[in-house]
């Protein structure tokens, strides 16, 4: 640990846990415990973007889902009716 309280972990040791960018650090009973951690901004865009990256697209086929979603519910509720 430098006089800043910085750690260094080395290379070989970050990439066979995975460490990249972002650590959740905690401590837990007098340890401390990283945790790799995906980047929220690249966690949203794979829920939304599929691997072509062509997002327009993919967000007409969302709205498009959406859009059968909403008419399924509304032709439901009229048989119902």
């Amino acid at each position: 640990m430098d006089e800043k309280g910085r750690v260094l972990i080395p290379a070989e040791i970050r990439r066979s846990l995975g460490l990249k960018g972002l650590v959740r650090m905690r401590v837990e009973g007098g340890r401390v415990i990283l945790e790799a951690m995906r980047n929220p901004l690249e966690e949203l865009t794979s829920l939304v973007v599929d691997k072509s990256g062509d997002v327009e697209r993919n967000i007409m086929g969302l709205r498009e889902g959406a859009e059968k979603a909403l008419e399924a519910l509304i032709h439901e509720d009229a048989d119902r009716a």
